[in-house]
């Protein structure tokens, strides 16, 4: 390639020069030696500590700082979660302060789904053994129609209120509702689902401050009719005295 440069041979031995110019990080397996053959065997986790109480005679595994690579089945599962919440919450317009109960349904999906790392098998199954049941899936997000018990209503009240689906009860067979007037979320079995409808937000949005600036101009307008009646009274006072 060039001419005058003279011939020699490469070196075993570690060139300090060389490391301080060009050392970088040692690559990852791609693939793990070991795999789990229970539950529980190996959990994969990417929180914060300390936490209490203290564990009970288990190992744990710890990764080198500023070094996520080896925990890169955690991480990628958070990224699977925080994408499909983000689906969701776009697909239907829900409010961004409704993410947590939009990561439970993502969960308790994924749960109950397919999986490359078991085969022919659901995470859900894995775990109790039983094939689970999810025929009570609905689109989160859509519009239902909650029934309202007789004790909370009168007689001329609405016997149904509209609420947006957020998911499941964990403490109960019943489903977690966004109650949209009183904006709480309520727990509820009797329900009617409109799966293809959405809430439309915004226009809720501007009916309540048209019904604000309405509120605010009606108001406005009294306290002027009770500033006239009060001036006039003032003004014939004047004159009688």
């Amino acid at each position: 390639m060039v001419k005058g440069l003279s011939c020699f041979d490469t070196s075993s031995k570690t060139c300090e020069d060389w490391l301080v110019g060009k050392q970088q990080r040692l690559p990852f397996p791609r693939e793990s030696a070991w795999r789990a053959s229970q539950s529980l065997d190996l959990v994969h986790a990417n929180i914060c500590g300390p936490i209490s109480p203290m564990s009970n005679s288990n190992k744990r595994q710890l990764i080198v700082a500023y070094t996520p690579q080896p925990n890169g089945v955690a991480k990628q599962k958070n990224r699977t979660i925080m994408n499909m919440v983000r689906s969701m919450l776009s697909r239907k317009k829900i409010l961004k302060k409704l993410w947590p109960e939009a990561i439970n349904w993502t969960i308790h999906v994924l749960n109950r789904s397919p999986t490359l790392a078991i085969k022919n098998k659901c995470p859900k199954e894995a775990w109790s053994g039983f094939k689970p049941l999810v025929a009570y899936f609905k689109v989160f997000g859509c519009v239902t129609h909650v029934h309202i018990l007789d004790c909370k209503m009168s007689k001329l009240d609405d016997k149904s209120s509209k609420c947006v689906f957020l998911g499941v009860s964990e403490e109960s067979k019943a489903h977690r509702l966004y109650d949209l007037f009183s904006q709480k979320i309520i727990v509820s079995r009797d329900v009617v689902f409109e799966e293809n409808k959405s809430w439309d937000w915004d226009k809720s949005h501007r009916e309540a401050i048209l019904v604000d600036l309405n509120w605010d101009d009606n108001e406005k307008e009294s306290n002027r009719h009770c500033d006239e009646a009060e001036n006039s009274t003032n003004d014939d006072r004047k004159k009688g005295a």
